[in-house]
C-alpha cells in the first residue's frame, strides 16, 4: 500500500529541519528546491520576536551551495535590534557547511502616507496550471497561469496559493507564501528550453511595500539575459488587494547533457 505524500516541507527536530520529499529540487533530486528554502527562511524570520509590531520590507537569500536533502541546522542572529528597525541574519548549514545566508529587514508598523498601486483581478478557475511531473509539491499548491507558463518562452504571470505547511504543524503564512512564490519567477519567464538548459537561481530577494495578506499571490515575471551565462528575473508581486512589492533572482545558465 502506497503512503500518501506529506503535506509539509520540513519536520523540526533537535538537530534542525528535516526536509521531506516536497523539498526535492527540479534539477537534481539530491538537493532542495528554492521554494522550500525561501519558505523556511521566511518562517524563521516570522517566528523571531520583534520589540514592536513590524513589517518585513526586505528579504535577501544567498544560495551559497546546494542544500542536500536531509537536515538543515538554523541560526538566527539579531544584527540590529530596535523599535524602528530590526535586522536579522539567518544561516542554514548542512553537515557543518553553510549553504544559505539570508538577511531580513523589518520596520516598525505605523500608519503613513501611501501611493495607489495597481489591483489585479484574480485569474478565473479553469486556466492552465503549473503543476506537472517535475513538481514534488503539486498536491499542496494551486496555480492559475494568466500568461506564459513553464513551456512558454518569455514573460509570464501566475497566481499561486499554497495549502500545506512549511514546517509540520505550522501553516504557510502570507509572508512565507510570498517568499515561496518568488521562486516561481524564473520558471514562468524562461528564455530557454529547460530540456536543453538548466537555469538554477543562486539567490532570491524580495522588497515589500506592505505585508502580504493572501490567500493568493500573483507573480508577473520577466527574465533579462545578455548571453554571458547569467540572467536576472524581475517580478512584480501582488495579492488580491493589490501590488505588494518586487522579487528578483540571479540565474546561472548551464547546458544540459
Amino acid at each position: 500500500m502506497n503512503e500518501l505524500p506529506p503535506t509539509w516541507f520540513y519536520d523540526e527536530s533537535e538537530a534542525g529541519f528535516v526536509a521531506t520529499a516536497l523539498a526535492a529540487g527540479p534539477w537534481d533530486k539530491r538537493y532542495q528546491n528554492g521554494v522550500a528554502l525561501a519558505g523556511l527562511v521566511a518562517h524563521l524570520a516570522e517566528r523571531t520576536p520583534s520589540p514592536v509590531p513590524m513589517v518585513c520590507t526586505r528579504l535577501v537569500i544567498d544560495i551559497l551551495r546546494p542544500s542536500p536533502m536531509g537536515v538543515l541546522a538554523a541560526q538566527v542572529t539579531r544584527l540590529r535590534e530596535g523599535k524602528r528597525l530590526q535586522l536579522l541574519e539567518i544561516e542554514l548549514t548542512a553537515g557543518g557547511e553553510r549553504t544559505i545566508r539570508a538577511s531580513v529587514l523589518r520596520v516598525r508598523q505605523e500608519a503613513t502616507p501611501f501611493a495607489a498601486l495597481a489591483v489585479h483581478a484574480l485569474a478565473p478557475e479553469g486556466l492552465d496550471s503549473l503543476n506537472g511531473g517535475r513538481s514534488k509539491f503539486a498536491h499542496v499548491v494551486e496555480t492559475r497561469v494568466e500568461a506564459g507558463g513553464l513551456e512558454a518562452i518569455g514573460p509570464g504571470v501566475v497566481w499561486v496559493r499554497f495549502f500545506g505547511e512549511i514546517v509540520r504543524g505550522v501553516p504557510i503564512s502570507p509572508l512565507v507564501q510570498a517568499a515561496m512564490a518568488a521562486d516561481f519567477g524564473s520558471g514562468i519567464s524562461t528564455i530557454v528550453d529547460w530540456r536543453d538548459w538548466s537555469f538554477a537561481n543562486v539567490d532570491i530577494s524580495l522588497h515589500l511595500a506592505r505585508a502580504p495578506r493572501g490567500p493568493w499571490v500573483r507573480v508577473a515575471a520577466q527574465t533579462l539575459a545578455a548571453g554571458e551565462g547569467v540572467g536576472v528575473v524581475d517580478a512584480e508581486l501582488a495579492d488580491s488587494e493589490g501590488v505588494i512589492g518586487r522579487a528578483h533572482q540571479s540565474l546561472f545558465y548551464n547546458r544540459r547533457t
